[in-house]
């Protein structure tokens, strides 16, 4: 036993700064949260039943829904042409038209029609006993807000879905009545058909009486064109030539006919061709002339050969060579050499008149040529003009013709493609084309009783898991052994099993009695798991100061009924069958327990010692197996209980039994009820705490802590009682079979 002091025992004491770290150490392991969730099992398992049951009750009540099913198909090729798309030149997109036609089924026009399309039977087995009150008219233009309500849910009821890569559209109905659901999803394609054809045979007439009048316009303004055509060429006398007449040309298309243009193009070529060669002759003429005019008899000659010329140069030649010879030979005066002269002079004379025979020819040959030039120059302008003014005429002719030619041309067309149109959109009016008819179905899709069942199964489970969690952290009990380390920061010594106690009923049949005897495991089961148990707590507080080994042991708890008594009891007698001398002291004055425990009478005891009262042994040996075992009961009750254990005289007391026994070990009351035990647990040399699982409050456990902290009190570790045997994780591996 310790020596009082009034201060502190700073070696006793927990670090603050390791206890602030315990305090804030409270992340959640996985082993945390499966042991959380082991202790919440059953409650856990009551929710998964409690969710299914629901689920089945939502099942077995709600009404079953039946869905009939049947299909078509949409060509969208065959939807919105009017027998006309060539002639607009566009195309709507196919998903876009498809996607358009689901939307009329789905439409107010198309659910009335199906509607209507029942007799009154039917349309009382699907509107119900109100079936007059809600029959929508024919051509209403105002619903009441119940006939309103009713068109909202018939359309609610409907599903319509393309089949992927396909032209089929499946459309289903849902009906509480399986027959109704099939007979209305047929009634409901029939009704689409029905204002489908309708709905474009009818654009059809539309469009064909606006193109009739517009062909009417049409026709008239191809007439008055074709008049001013014919005006045009009397008035300018055009005659048509290479393209026909002027009434139209083949198949309407090619080349537009032209007017006599070839005749005056042919011409004015022919008269370039001639004045090209009247120009070349009369530049030829004029060199000649102008050639003979400047050059001399010789020069004639060559140019223009002559047999006079020719004669005449030959004898003129030879005379010139008598006159140089004779005149060489005999000189100037020699009688023959003048009659040479003489005859030179008159062969000279007639090659000058030859020479101006010739010019004078050349003359007139350049004076033809010219007057051929000018002529033909004067005719090639003249029809110049004329292919000047024949052309301004084409270009007229040509707007006038092309205007005419166009509004014949799509009169025409339009003409046949309205013929054309009549029968096309007839036969394409009708592009859905039924593949499948709906059959009444065997089994509802509504309620889905798998689904529901396994989301009532998983809801069930999430509630139980979630409320466990919410219980966890709402809860103020000691649940698993962390919590110790972190609400106090102490060592963990032991982990006692819950102690399975028979009950017992007396002969009359009363109500069973509890027998405190047996909590004594270690004496009536030295083998079992709770025996065990002890022996672990015995061997932790030996090893723990086997330098400095505690004679003197508090066991005290937080609250009552925490099982500080059998602690007490049963770690007495471990420790007394390992041979030591045991001295067991109930020091809980006000609610004693400890003689229960051994089945012994409270008659004398430590209050007596107090008080003074030394006339009998206080001490009894209970077990009779273990002489070495000794008990003090508490005795009669004392008025201060507190100021009788705090005194003097019972340190004293303790003082002497230190000398007689090898171990003393005190129960004392719960240490946040009374104030008695608080003395002890400054001289006691260890004090162990005893705390209850699923029991002992956390709040409690750290109050505890700072109270202690400020007692001086040895504290040796914490041991968590009537905790189950699956949830120690020492001993759930193996069972308590394994000791038994």
């Amino acid at each position: 036993m310790r020596v009082q002091t009034t201060q502190p025992d700073t070696e006793g004491k927990l670090d603050q700064r390791s206890l602030a770290e315990a305090d804030s150490a409270s992340a959640l392991s996985l082993g945390d949260i499966a042991q959380m969730l082991g202790r919440h099992k059953w409650f856990i398992l009551v929710c998964i039943v409690i969710g299914t049951v629901v689920a089945v009750v939502y099942v077995k009540s709600v009404t079953p829904i039946y869905e009939a099913t049947a299909s078509i198909r949409i060509d969208p090729g065959r939807i919105g042409s009017l027998g006309l798309a060539d002639l607009t030149g566009t195309q709507a997109d196919s998903a876009e038209m498809i996607a358009t036609e689901m939307a009329i089924i789905k439409s107010d026009a198309v659910a009335i029609d199906t509607m209507h399309s029942l007799s009154e039977e039917e349309f009382r087995q699907y509107a119900g006993p109100n079936a007059k009150q809600l029959a929508i008219p024919i051509g209403a233009t105002s619903l009441s807000p119940a006939q309103e309500e009713m068109l909202s849910h018939f359309k609610s009821q409907i599903n319509v879905l393309q089949v992927p890569s396909t032209q089929l559209v499946t459309i289903s109905f849902r009906n509480p009545n399986p027959q109704v659901a099939a007979l209305l999803a047929n009634r409901l394609i029939e009704a689409y058909l029905r204002q489908t054809f309708d709905s474009r045979y009818g654009s059809v007439t539309q469009v064909t009486k606006w193109l009739s009048s517009e062909m009417d316009s049409l026709r008239e303004r191809a007439s008055e064109a074709q008049k001013k055509l014919a005006d045009f060429q009397e008035k300018n006398n055009i005659l048509m030539l290479g393209g026909g007449s002027s009434g139209s040309s083949k198949d309407g298309g090619g080349e537009s006919p032209t007017p006599s243009a070839s005749t005056v193009t042919d011409r004015l070529s022919q008269l370039n061709n001639r004045l090209t060669v009247a120009q070349g002759d009369r530049i030829v003429k004029e060199a000649q002339m102008r050639a003979a005019e400047n050059g001399n008899t010789a020069v004639l000659a060559a140019m223009f050969p002559s047999s006079n010329l020719t004669a005449l140069q030959a004898q003129q030649g030879t005379l010139y060579g008598q006159y140089v010879q004779l005149s060489t030979k005999f000189g100037q005066n020699y009688p023959p050499l003048a009659e040479v002269k003489t005859q030179m002079q008159k062969t000279d004379a007639e090659l000058e008149r030859q020479s101006s025979i010739v010019k004078n020819r050349l003359k007139q040959e350049y004076d033809t040529a010219v007057a051929i030039q000018n002529s033909l120059q004067q005719q090639y302008d003249e029809q110049t003009d004329k292919a000047y003014a024949l052309n301004r005429k084409a270009a007229e002719f040509a707007v006038l013709y092309a205007e005419g030619s166009s509004s014949r041309e799509l009169y025409n067309t339009l003409q046949y493609k309205l013929q054309q149109a009549g029968v096309d959109a007839g036969l394409q009016s009708v592009n859905t084309m039924r593949v499948d008819t709906a059959r009444a179905p065997l089994i509802p899709v509504e309620p889905k009783k798998l689904v529901i069942l396994s989301f009532g199964l998983v809801l069930g489970l999430f509630a139980g898991v979630g409320s466990a969690f919410l219980r966890e952290a709402l809860s103020d009990k000691l649940q698993s052994v962390d919590q110790i380390e972190r609400a106090l920061g102490y060592q963990l010594l032991a982990i006692i099993p819950h102690i399975s106690v028979a009950q017992k009923t007396d002969d009359k049949g009363a109500a069973p009695a509890f027998d405190a005897s047996q909590m004594l495991v270690a004496y009536n089961s030295p083998l079992s798991v709770n025996a065990e148990a002890f022996r672990n707590l015995r061997n932790a507080l030996l090893l723990s100061s086997i330098d400095r080994p505690a004679k003197m042991l508090l066991v005290s708890s937080t609250i009552p009924g925490e099982g500080k008594s059998s602690t007490t009891a049963n770690y007495g007698v471990v420790l007394a069958q390992k041979g030591a001398r045991v001295l067991l002291v109930d020091a809980d004055l006000r609610r004693p327990a400890l003689h229960s425990k051994f089945g012994v009478e409270n008659k004398r005891g430590l209050s007596n010692l107090i008080l003074g009262d030394n006339t009998a042994e206080p001490f009894t040996n209970p077990l009779p197996d273990l002489d070495n075992l000794f008990l003090l009961t508490a005795g009669k009750k004392v008025a201060l209980p507190s100021e009788a254990l705090g005194s003097n005289k019972f340190y004293s007391l303790l003082q002497q039994w230190e000398q007689e026994f090898d171990y003393i070990i005190v129960d004392s009351a719960p240490l946040l009820i009374v104030s008695d035990s608080l003395p002890l647990a400054s001289w006691a040399d260890a004090l162990i705490l005893v705390t209850r699982y699923n029991m002992t409050p956390l709040g409690a456990l750290k109050r505890i802590r700072d109270v202690l902290r400020h007692t001086n009190a040895q504290v040796a570790g914490v041991v968590i009682n009537d905790m189950a045997v699956t949830q120690t994780g020492y001993y759930g591996g193996y069972g308590s079979g394994y000791y038994n």
